[in-house]
């Protein structure tokens, strides 16, 4: 090897160990010379989060405290990107503020964290009421709404209902983002993981009665029943307020929905080996 090429390779591994604070920079280098698929919680432009935002989620927020200090890390840059990605927006007397903002990025950055597409690209505007609004589409009060145009719509009210009890199943938050995960991946040209293993769950969940069995057991709620996106809304619901009693009850319902977002709230040391 020439000494140029050495120079060379020795500047550019120099310049990614700089650029790679947010990941474990032995596994992303040796990756990326074996051409090998980096972490998914690679973060290769790493944006830092406010001490004020951190010292909040440390605070408020158990799966932020469940984070190793690296995925905190990625997962702080996350927010800062999904943020960055979003227009949000007040309607009525509702007085949007930064709280509100960090509360609605970190339960989208939450269930998304396990996927590469993180940033829900389908979707552009966030928009906010206090209380329920009247929606064009379903032409009744709603507490939140999720549309093919791009646009995702929350009743405030109920988005600190869902917050106040963390282990009720019940997150509207989390709820509204599955659809829209569900629309960003579906509506993709390219073929993905969570498409293949979307499949997976939904030929499950259709032909094992998995819709009855879940309400009849009273893990889901009943909402659950009105159709498979419904059903799968608030499996994610489930999947992060109640794990230990949705894996209890309907284990591979459960390991399924684990595949599906790649994560596994009751192992989540896991997701350092993704």
């Amino acid at each position: 090897m020439s000494e140029q090429l050495t120079l060379l390779l020795i500047s550019i591994v120099s310049v990614m160990f700089i650029m790679l604070r947010s990941v474990d920079l032995s596994k992303a280098l040796i990756n990326i010379i074996t051409f090998k698929q980096l972490p998914i919680y690679f973060e290769l432009y790493s944006r830092r989060l406010s001490k004020h935002k951190v010292d909040y989620l440390i605070r408020n927020d158990s799966y932020y405290r469940s984070l190793s200090p690296k995925l905190r890390r990625s997962f702080n840059s996350r927010i800062k990107k999904f943020i960055a990605s979003k227009h949000f927006v007040s309607r009525g007397d509702f007085i949007l503020n930064q709280e509100v903002i960090l509360i609605l990025a970190t339960a989208a950055v939450k269930i998304s964290f396990g996927l590469k597409d993180y940033l829900f690209s389908h979707f552009h505007t966030i928009i906010i009421y206090s209380d329920e609004f009247y929606s064009n589409a379903s032409q009744v009060e709603v507490k939140g709404e999720t549309n093919g145009s791009g646009i995702i719509v929350f009743s405030w009210k109920d988005i600190e209902y869902g917050n106040s009890d963390p282990s009720d199943s019940i997150n509207l938050a989390y709820h509204e983002f599955a659809h829209a995960l569900f629309v960003t991946n579906l509506m993709s040209p390219y073929e993905n993981d969570f498409k293949e293993h979307y499949r997976e769950w939904l030929m499950y969940v259709k032909y094992n009665s998995q819709l009855k069995e879940a309400t009849q057991k009273h893990i889901f709620r009943d909402y659950a029943a009105v159709n498979e996106m419904e059903f799968f809304a608030v499996a994610v619901e489930n999947f992060f307020e109640k794990p230990q009693e949705f894996k209890k009850a309907l284990p591979k319902l459960y390991e399924l929905m684990a595949k599906v977002l790649n994560q596994d709230t009751l192992q989540m040391e896991k997701l350092e080996l993704l």
